[in-house]
């Protein structure tokens, strides 16, 4: 290494002919790097280039090391984003949003505004109680923000300007996609729908998050391609579950309905796509175990799972075998039991898992 702190590789990359941000500087104490954050703020609008926000670091790489990180960010660094953007436009619609989960999320539909510099046109409003507790109504105009510059928000509401016939928003009690019981489970602030696979929102996505970069990761399953497959009527094209995928170059070789015929593939294509289905028939168990999309086993418990059960057998078995506690002073059977001996793993992935 040509240094041992955060600035000497910067000033090392430099010497090599790299540009570098001439805005990073070295503190030794809070009030300077506030100072500083808000110099960089006062000359956000004439940089050439978007931010939202600076980045603190540890300047030392051995203590970068020794902090180490989480599990989506280091410990050694952390973002100071500025204040967000604001603007005011006509609330024209409320969508509602199945998710993986069957999470029904409630979708902002507006009348188009500029906020820093970019055009929004929707923004999200979370969950039912979001919008009872900003009494926000069809029609409204409300107040909006890019939350980290990134994600727009509804912030409230103007009230004055408020149109007469102006409804309040019923939450809807069953699934905008299948129609199943939509329920809102005790303790929790998001409704879900019931269906399950049945609901298609839920089998699309299911499918989108299990060829994801972070589960099994298959090159040329993007979300077009997952829809297109999910419509297929063809039985040769079709793609209703993970399963399909793994038989799609069987059922291609046995039709007269060939992909590379269909308008957006071609032979390369299509070679590269079976390709990449094939290099994923054996896969880390961690990696398949994400990607079946078990509510609260996300990528990091999925790796946790993966270390103490080394094999997905093993951790069915124990799955099926758990019996959690029944009442006060029982702790469960021995297969729970180890479930929860899993560093990290508590009462609720436990469940999930079972």
């Amino acid at each position: 290494m040509p240094a041992d702190t955060q600035m000497g590789m910067v000033a090392a990359f430099a010497s090599y002919d790299f540009k570098t941000n001439p805005l990073m500087r070295l503190f030794d104490n809070v009030d300077d790097m506030m100072a500083h954050y808000r110099i960089i703020e006062e000359q956000r609008a004439a940089l050439g280039y978007d931010i939202d926000g600076v980045v603190y670091k540890v300047d030392s790489l051995e203590l970068q090391g020794r902090l180490g990180f989480v599990s989506r960010s280091p410990r050694w660094a952390i973002a100071h984003k500025f204040p967000a953007e604001k603007a005011s436009t006509v609330l024209t619609g409320i969508d509602i949003q199945v998710g993986r989960t069957g999470a029904l999320t409630p979708v902002a539909r507006l009348a188009p505004v500029t906020v820093g510099g970019v055009v929004v046109t929707n923004a999200t409003l979370h969950n039912e109680d979001y919008i009872k507790g900003l009494h926000i109504r069809v029609g409204d105009t409300v107040r909006i923000q890019r939350a980290g510059d990134v994600i727009p928000q509804v912030l409230g509401v103007e009230l004055d300007k408020r149109p007469a016939d102006a409804a309040p928003y019923e939450f809807p009690h069953s699934c905008p996609v299948c129609g199943s019981h939509a329920v809102r489970e005790d303790g929790e602030a998001v409704r879900r729908c019931t269906g399950g696979l049945i609901c298609k929102a839920q089998a699309v996505e299911r499918l989108r998050h299990f060829v994801s970069r972070g589960a099994f990761d298959i090159e040329g399953l993007g979300e077009k391609q997952i829809e297109f497959f999910f419509n297929a009527q063809d039985p040769a094209l079709f793609i209703h579950s993970p399963a399909d995928i793994f038989t799609l170059r069987k059922r291609q070789a046995d039709s007269l309905t060939k992909l590379e015929n269909i308008e957006g593939f071609g032979p390369t294509s299509v070679r590269k796509l079976f390709d990449a289905i094939d290099d994923r028939r054996t896969i880390d168990f961690w990696r398949f175990l994400h990607g079946l999309g078990i509510r609260h086993v996300g990528e990091t418990n999925s790796k946790r799972l993966a270390r103490h059960f080394i094999s997905f057998a093993a951790l069915r078995e124990a799955g099926e075998q758990a019996v959690p506690p029944q009442g006060k002073g029982d702790s469960g059977n021995a297969a729970w039991q180890e479930l929860r001996s899993v560093s990290g793993i508590g009462d609720v992935v436990a469940e999930a898992v079972v």
